[in-house]
């Protein structure tokens, strides 16, 4: 939980993220600001942090579309499950149905490369080959 609650280590395993701005481990309140790419566009993005324990994270994010994302951690008896949860306000009208469409596709790449990614550089951590601070 401490990688998905640090801000600075979100580029790392999002690739859509560019860059964040934010405190070093995310509490209930505060606000992570940032750059990030979503369909061949750079994009301002803001991230609402609404819960931050040890095995819960949501955020409310605005990155050209509004995004409400929620992380779980949970131990199980071979290691540990990360859950990953988004639920996106998709494009409405004929233009934002056809955008909706690609978007929709993209995020569910996302979602799948992001864990890929986020299981990876978690399973380095606790080999000791990174600090996740």
């Amino acid at each position: 939980m401490a990688r998905i609650a640090s801000p600075s280590t979100w580029p790392e395993w999002q690739s859509e993220i560019l860059t964040t701005q934010g405190p070093k481990l995310a509490a209930p309140g505060d606000v992570v600001q940032g750059r990030a790419r979503l369909l061949g566009f750079e994009v301002n993005g803001r991230s609402d942090i609404e819960e931050a324990d040890d095995e819960d994270f949501f955020e409310d994010v605005i990155v050209g579309v509004r995004m409400r994302i929620r992380y779980t951690v949970a131990p199980n008896g071979t290691g540990t499950v990360i859950g990953h949860q988004l639920q996106a306000d998709l494009p409405a009208g004929p233009a934002g149905k056809v955008l909706s469409l690609f978007l929709a596709r993209r995020l569910r790449r996302m979602q799948r490369e992001l864990l890929e990614r986020l299981r990876d550089q978690t399973q380095r951590d606790q080999a000791g080959e990174l600090d996740p601070s």
